[in-house]
């Protein structure tokens, strides 16, 4: 009997040792340096965000590319500098810390951490195939709630669908995704509108005052260019200045070369488009021959299924000492362009096109477009 209990304990402690060497090999994958995410919920704000994790909001601002000034909203997610965590799983706030950041708001806020309706596939999802979203159009008086209570869907899946929070207003000529039957949470209709399937939010038509108002915000920092048809170009890792337009108001063939380089369009990849690289020059000299910080240019991959970025046919940029929303208006004077502006992110987007597009973009660094507020010519608007 005491040789059979010496065999069981003997047993036992290789199990153990097998269990913690095994933890210990798994250990080094799941430990391996994941960004610490964190979700934001109402009421916070960057300071008692970078408070929390202990590291400074200009680090908190620089690991995800926004500024002080930019305004975060709930469910926006943050990447914490300096921290990693294998289950990116946020710590519960405390009762002073939650009362801290409501402030005079008695609506109790959400974990950080939780997950929202449209996160989830329900049932009926699983089991059926849902049918297309219908579009509606807000007319006075409107509300999230009688809207979702009149297609009989929630108003979560509504915004999650149409791309908007909770708390952002809706305005009469608004038009919003409304998920079909089967597709309760609006994961469907969300994914069709991200990959350009269905049109996006649309915007009332701009009136008349509106449209002169925006003709001319860009002029005061209108200036002469002392070179013209000179760009300079400032890329992550290439830079280049020089003339990009002729004589005879050609694009130069080196300049399109060097311009293409900057902007990663190199290999068996293809060239800046030339109108590209003229508009660019126009932009330039319109402000004065400021340099353009450049944010993307050619890429493969994008959100959007027809992204004139994988064609080099599209710039994300800004202006050092020119507001964005200077260089989105006058982009939006010029003929024939896709305009995008992002107003949770640092750059304006331009590309060319047979039609003239602008849209808003409400997401942040990192996350799905969040489009809203769009006039479109005859393309799908937001299409980058």
């Amino acid at each position: 009997m005491l040789q059979l209990r010496w065999k069981h304990a003997v047993t036992g402690l290789v199990c153990v040792a097998s269990i913690f060497a095994g933890s210990l090999s798994t250990g080094s994958i799941a430990l391996a340096d994941e960004p610490y995410v964190h979700v934001v919920y109402q009421g916070q704000r960057l300071g008692s965000i970078a408070k929390r994790y202990n590291v400074s909001i200009d680090a908190l601002c620089a690991a995800n590319g926004i500024s002080r000034r930019d305004p975060i909203r709930p469910g926006q997610k943050l990447v914490i500098p300096g921290k990693t965590s294998p289950s990116k799983k946020a710590p519960e706030p405390s009762q002073s810390e939650r009362d801290h950041d409501k402030g005079s708001d008695s609506k109790q806020a959400p974990p950080p951490n939780a997950k929202t309706a449209p996160d989830v596939e329900t049932r009926s999802e699983r089991r059926s195939n849902p049918q297309p979203p219908r579009k509606h159009k807000v007319y006075k008086g409107q509300r999230l709630g009688s809207i979702a209570k009149r297609y009989n869907v929630s108003v979560e899946a509504i915004c999650h669908a149409s791309g908007i929070n909770l708390g952002d207003p809706i305005h009469p000529g608004d038009t919003l995704l409304i998920p079909g039957k089967g597709d309760d949470s609006g994961k469907y209709a969300r994914q069709l509108r991200v990959n350009g399937q269905v049109s996006v939010v649309e915007h009332p038509k701009e009136t008349p005052r509106a449209k002169a108002e925006r003709a001319d915000s860009w002029r005061k920092y209108q200036k002469a260019p002392w070179k013209r048809g000179y760009v300079t170009l400032i890329g992550f890792n290439e830079s280049w200045k020089g003339f990009a337009i002729g004589p005879n108001g050609d694009v130069l063939p080196r300049a399109r070369e060097e311009i293409s380089r900057v902007l990663a369009a190199t290999g068996e990849r293809p060239r800046i488009h030339p109108r590209l690289i003229a508009l660019l020059a126009k932009v330039s000299d319109t402000f004065g021959g400021r340099p353009l910080r450049v944010v993307s240019g050619y890429r493969e991959r994008s959100y959007a299924a027809a992204s004139r970025h994988r064609t080099g046919s599209a710039l994300d940029f800004s202006i050092p000492g020119v507001p964005n929303e200077a260089v989105r208006d006058y982009m939006r004077s010029l003929d024939n362009v896709g305009v995008g502006y992002y107003p949770n992110s640092s750059f304006v987007h331009l590309d060319v096109r047979e039609a003239d597009t602008y849209w808003i973009d409400y997401s942040g660094p990192g996350e799905a477009p969040q489009y809203r507020h769009v006039e479109s010519g005859h393309e799908h608007a937001g299409a980058e």
